[in-house]
């Protein structure tokens, strides 16, 4: 089995509405300092199998469930594999 991290963000050039009234918030809360702001979700999934395996299943399971092409983009980490 192993154990991976599926992070999901805006594509390049669209906008995260969410991250945009954060980081306006943040403002004008006095956080000058603070550039730039993404927000990603993340999945954490087990997958039996070894890494390829896992790797290969949660890379479809993102691309058919989890993101709208258009406007997500996504990657795929090993967290760990467990015997």
């Amino acid at each position: 089995m192993v154990k991976l991290r599926i992070e999901i963000g805006y594509l390049e050039g669209v906008e995260d509405p969410e991250a945009s009234t954060l980081f306006h918030n943040l403002g004008i809360l006095g956080y000058d300092s603070v550039e730039g702001l993404k927000i990603y979700k993340i999945y954490q999934v087990e997958i039996a199998g070894d890494n390829e395996h896992g790797l290969e299943v949660a890379r479809d399971i993102a691309s058919k469930i989890l993101i709208n092409p258009v406007i997500n983009s996504f990657t795929v980490k090993i967290v760990e594999e467990v015997l």
